[in-house]
């Protein structure tokens, strides 16, 4: 873990931004509050699940892990996603997620879930946010500051995308516009409650969604990410992404289950 004192761990800030599993260790040390953000399509997934009723598991996507991941949704009566082609059973998609009977779902993700998983042990609040609670999470964030009675620091981690190889094991983390607008989002819905101490990099990341804001939903889908999805069948995930602000829903990572707060 960084140093609270490096330059890199934006110390001093009550609002932080950073990306990918490496960043989130820069930016935790001192936070009370995580905000995960992996709009295609991890936490995108978590919060229209958390709207039907369904809580999900965030969970690595390495094949090493399928085993615990069958094990863990054994003991909690839940299952585990199928690939996001899989006919009958909730994915990585946010599609098709009405109508699931089981909870949890264990929900493997190379990039959002393995970051979340990461921190489930940690002593911070994991919330996971999109386009679409932006606001709502915003709210909580105030709310958990009201409860404690003091500044409460909040680091917001974009997770990107990690290039795969032919293995499917992960590679260089690319920046994934995506995440950064709902990042930006979520800065820009914190600053207009108050909670305005942010550093440099978040304060960009808000600035690029302020002056971008009218033309998210083409971007998103416009994106490298939103033109793969699209190529895959999966064009309806970038639309559910770029919706914003559809829902009050806040999942919150407890005993290591995203749960409507």
């Amino acid at each position: 873990m960084t140093d609270s004192t490096s330059p890199f761990g934006q110390g001093k800030y009550q609002v932080r931004f950073d990306w990918g599993a490496a960043g989130a260790e820069r930016v935790l040390p001192g936070a009370h509050a995580v905000v995960v953000v992996d709009a295609l399509s991890f936490t995108t997934t978590a919060v229209v699940a958390a709207e039907h009723g369904v809580a999900v598991a965030p969970w690595p996507a390495d094949p090493a892990a399928r085993a615990r991941a069958e094990a863990f949704a054994a003991e909690r009566g839940g299952i585990v996603a199928g690939a996001r082609s899989a006919p009958g059973v909730p994915t990585l998609s946010p599609q098709g997620w009405a109508g699931v009977g089981a909870s949890p779902v264990v929900v493997p993700s190379p990039n959002g879930g393995a970051i979340a998983h990461a921190l489930g042990d940690r002593d911070v609040v994991v919330i996971a946010a999109a386009m679409r609670n932006r606001s709502a999470v915003a709210e909580r964030l105030l709310a958990l500051q009201a409860e404690r009675g003091e500044r409460l620091v909040i680091a917001i981690v974009a997770a990107g995308e990690h290039e795969r190889d032919g293995n499917g094991a992960g590679g260089a983390l690319r920046f994934a516009v995506e995440d950064l607008l709902v990042a930006g989002a979520v800065v820009d819905a914190l600053v207009a409650r108050g909670i305005d101490h942010t550093s440099p990099e978040a304060a960009v990341a808000c600035a690029a969604f302020e002056g971008l804001a009218r033309a998210t939903v083409h971007l998103i889908r416009a994106s490298g990410s939103g033109v793969e999805l699209g190529g895959l069948g999966f064009a309806g995930d970038a639309r559910l992404a770029a919706e914003r602000d559809v829902t009050d829903v806040v999942p919150v990572l407890r005993d290591g289950v995203f749960r409507a707060a």
